[in-house]
């Protein structure tokens, strides 16, 4: 195995390297020709749900970027563990006339790119971040949030019963389910992005399990620093302070056993980013510091973007298997180099000394 990066969690290394064969597994499919974002779901038996934000679909069915259409989201289902050898069927949407259409569909300028989910007590729910088109910047702004119960998850992709819930919106800019969603004994917990501030703020919020898998989510509570203690959003009188800064909109944190700690996986730098982790005793901090763990060879390419870090720890095929999405400042580059805008995979083991 060609070791890309060596760093230490207390007594234990972790070891990285580029896993090529696997990034493959995104590569198969005639009309799919890429997409970001790539969070997963650990759902049936040896199953994963892929959910990716912005998408290339080539109607020709030639696998072709030049006469590619690009949608707001669309869905994967892996059939096995391993990336290696997994069978991946992608699926998105057709509008009236037959064109390639967004799965979770969108309005106008507004659309939704996929957060984190999760399958539990047979209810499969995503968190959805609204986004919307703006004259500055990249030309986007990520702003608010949705969540969807499907309530026949194991039937088709395509003939999913979407329910759309209720939510508990906040006047803060925190789009809440952006990162991990967990479930953790009798709650599930959602990691949550500040998008209105630089430096991206985390909070985590949570739900009896209960109210969760039954479609009320208006009894969300933020967990508050200051006083150490959850608090039900409807008894807040201003935001409470952050988990940590210099977060990011997308990353995941699992609770990793081989550290016995929790593991955030994430990208920082604007740009040309590299791969950090944090650490954790409890899902409420404190957390450590970023520390650089990976940096990815497609850092040497120009106008490149490098984004999206994650964990999926439900994967085979290594001790933990991490991808990361790659973009292009530069439109021709990103049609012409079919290398970009597919996740890339990272293989991680951690050795002990």
């Amino acid at each position: 195995m060609l070791i890309l990066s060596c760093t230490k969690v207390e007594n234990t290394n972790i070891k990285t390297s580029s896993w090529i064969k696997s990034d493959q597994l995104f590569r198969t499919d005639p009309y799919w020709v890429g997409a970001d974002d790539a969070y997963s779901i650990p759902f049936l038996k040896n199953k994963t749900i892929w959910l990716f934000a912005d998408t290339g679909i080539d109607p020709t069915g030639n696998h072709n970027r030049n006469t590619a259409e690009i949608i707001r989201n669309s869905i994967a289902v892996q059939d096995g563990s391993d990336p290696t050898s997994a069978n991946l069927t992608f699926f998105w949407r057709r509008d009236s006339l037959g064109n390639p259409s967004s799965f979770f569909p969108e309005n106008g300028n507004e659309w939704y790119w996929p957060g984190h989910g999760i399958y539990v007590n047979d209810k499969l729910i995503i968190f959805l971040m609204r986004v919307r088109s703006i004259d500055s910047g990249l030309g986007f702004e990520v702003y608010d949030w949705d969540v969807v119960l499907i309530q026949n998850p194991d039937d088709h992709p395509l003939e999913w019963k979407l329910k759309w819930l209720d939510i508990p919106r906040n006047q803060y800019q925190v789009v809440v389910g952006s990162a991990s969603i967990l479930k953790i004994e009798d709650y599930i917990y959602s990691f949550n992005s500040h998008e209105g501030i630089p430096g991206h703020p985390i909070y985590i919020t949570r739900w009896p399990l209960s109210e969760f898998v039954s479609g009320n989510l208006m009894g969300i509570e933020w967990w508050n620093r200051a006083s150490n203690s959850w608090i039900r959003q409807s008894k807040l009188d201003s935001i409470p302070k952050p988990l940590y800064v210099n977060g990011q909109t997308e990353f995941t944190i699992h609770y990793e056993n081989r550290i016995n700690r929790y593991l955030c996986i994430q990208s920082l730098e604007f740009g040309a980013s590299n791969l950090y982790y944090r650490t954790s005793e409890s899902l409420t901090g404190p957390w450590s510091d970023p520390i650089k763990f990976f940096e990815p060879p497609d850092k040497k390419k120009s106008n490149i973007m490098i984004y999206a870090a994650k964990a999926h720890p439900q994967l085979s095929g290594s001790d933990l298997v991490i991808t990361y999405a790659t973009n292009s400042f530069e439109l021709s580059e990103l049609v012409s180099d079919t290398l970009i805008y597919y996740p890339r995979f990272v293989k991680v083991n951690f050795v002990n000394d």
